[in-house]
């Protein structure tokens, strides 16, 4: 086997271990899987440096969305072929994005330093070019979350290490992660014990000052807590409703909020797009629904598409309904998935329940106001995008809802992806958030990351808990760009004046 074949395999198959860190969230794999990729990048040239990132970005992509060679033909009727061309476009995206961020590794990398304190500030450029980058992937890719990928993720699994994401976001956590793998790959290649303490003291310090961001957080009451229940029918998608199973539908329907009721909460809240029609006042279901629990001052939070009356767009929305019947408030979805709620160009693939409808836009979307404080509405992908939960906090949210139909994905990783993303708003923003999701994970989770309840069932699902509201404003709510901003000057800083000085500096210097 010749030397170019290996490498390509070696490369390949890094990317294929990051991808598996991501989708089945592995610290441990996660801090290892791109040091074969920095080993090799510092052997080559730059001519070969994109090549090899390339490699590797499409072993990410080979890996991270191989479920859409089965899922897009069984999700939108258009055959196994259309599956496996969106899987290798998305794949080789991935690997032309990952060839850039190579080509831009290799050109800040210095070879054979051998000062260990320049050594450090050059990786610390490094990994802080990969952090920008990613978080500009991040803002590009806000609309196509099915190709969302952040190398920092896995860390949001453990109650200590996400706490980090409430100063610098999940940039942080990513910014870190690549620095271990920098370290452990330097490590590898010089055989210095020194570097391998580096990597290891970045992930104790990470722990150490996330277990005391956790232990001394303490939210700032606005209010007193109220009662919440989740409610999902787990339905498949898939299954319209029609004349023959409309009744069977809407007994399930009834025992759920039947169920919620006894629970005595001030909330009932639904999944997106619970009743997959066009709400109007009349609806037979939906006063039933009403009905049944208003013996009690019970706030139903349901989400059902709106029609405007003035220009006769469509919308994501999610409705808040007082016993008497009475909307109180609408939240509209903003952040719309492109090419299956709205047109990419002129192209739209719609979901097989969806009829091919196309959605509109909310527009200044504001927290719905309560008898409890200001709530903040993330629908579906909204809770993957940063800014989307913390604009709703700047505009006053005192805590969280998020509405899913995770019906799609509910064979695959991205159930559990969404889940976390959610914890990860929870912290970031320093809000109580309660989950529903359709053939997903139900859960309310604390300001402080910790989950109160969680459930994921195949049949009806109910969650009863307590939500919190706060007036709390995390550092990275207050300043989200802080972060990326002290990393883009810190990476000007180093290639116009640290670096230049570290190639004429004498390379034995020590630390």
């Amino acid at each position: 086997m010749g030397k170019t074949l290996k490498i390509s395999i070696v490369l390949l198959f890094s990317g294929l271990a990051l991808s598996f860190a991501n989708t089945h969230l592995s610290i441990l794999i996660v801090c290892l899987s791109i040091v074969p990729l920095f080993v090799l990048l510092n052997e080559s040239s730059k001519r070969r440096s994109a090549s090899m990132g390339f490699l590797f970005g499409l072993g990410i992509g080979l890996g991270l969305f191989f479920w859409m060679i089965k899922g897009i033909n069984h999700y939108t009727g258009n055959g196994f072929l259309y599956g496996i061309f969106v899987y290798l476009i998305s794949s080789v995206f991935l690997g032309f994005y990952f060839a850039l961020v190579s080509f831009i590794t290799r050109g800040i990398y210095i070879k054979n330093i051998k000062s260990s304190r320049l050594l450090f500030l050059n990786k610390l450029c490094v990994a802080a070019a990969w952090t920008v980058l990613e978080s500009c992937l991040a803002f590009a890719l806000e609309s196509f979350p099915l190709h969302y990928f952040r190398i920092g993720f896995p860390f949001v699994t453990n109650v200590y290490f996400v706490q980090l994401s409430s100063i610098g976001g999940l940039a942080l956590l990513s910014f870190l992660t690549v620095l271990i793998n920098l370290f452990l790959a330097e490590f590898y290649i010089q055989k210095k014990k020194l570097y391998l303490i580096y990597s290891l003291s970045i992930l104790t310090l990470m722990f150490v000052i996330g277990s005391i961001c956790y232990y001394s957080y303490s939210p700032v009451l606005a209010g007193k807590s109220f009662k919440v229940a989740i409610v999902s029918d787990n339905t498949n998608p898939e299954t319209k409703w029609n004349s023959e199973n409309g009744n069977a539908f809407a007994n399930k329907y009834f025992q759920l909020c039947k169920d919620a009721t006894d629970l005595q909460p001030d909330f009932i809240i639904w999944p997106e797009t619970a009743l997959p029609w066009t709400y109007t006042p009349d609806d037979d279901l939906l006063k039933e629904i009403i009905r049944i629990s208003n013996t009690q001052n019970i706030t139903h939070v349901i989400g059902i598409n709106n029609e405007s009356k003035v220009d006769k767009a469509l919308y994501n929305s999610v409705f808040y309904i007082d016993k008497r019947n009475k909307v109180n408030g609408i939240y509209s979805k903003q952040i719309l998935l492109k090419g299956i709620e709205e047109p990419l160009g002129k192209i739209l693939v719609p979901f097989l329940s969806q009829e091919g409808f196309v959605l509109s836009r909310g527009k200044n979307q504001k927290p719905i106001q309560t008898h409890f404080g200001k709530a903040g509405n993330l629908i579906c992908n909204e809770v993957v995008s940063e800014n989307c939960g913390l604009e709703q906090v700047k505009n006053g949210a005192n805590f969280l809802f998020n509405f899913s139909n995770d019906g799609w994905f509910k064979d695959n990783y991205i159930s559990d992806l969404h889940f976390y993303y959610a914890r990860l708003q929870a912290v970031e923003n320093r809000k109580d958030i309660a989950v529903a999701n359709n053939c997903g994970i139900n859960a309310i989770i604390s300001s402080s990351g910790s989950i109160i309840s969680e459930k994921k069932d195949t049949s009806s699902t109910l969650v009863f808990g307590s939500i919190q509201p706060n007036n709390n404003l995390s550092l990275f709510t207050k300043f989200p760009f802080l972060f990326n901003i002290l990393l883009i000057l810190f990476i000007l800083f180093y290639l116009t004046y640290l670096k230049p000085k570290t190639i004429r500096t004498d390379t034995n210097e020590k630390f």
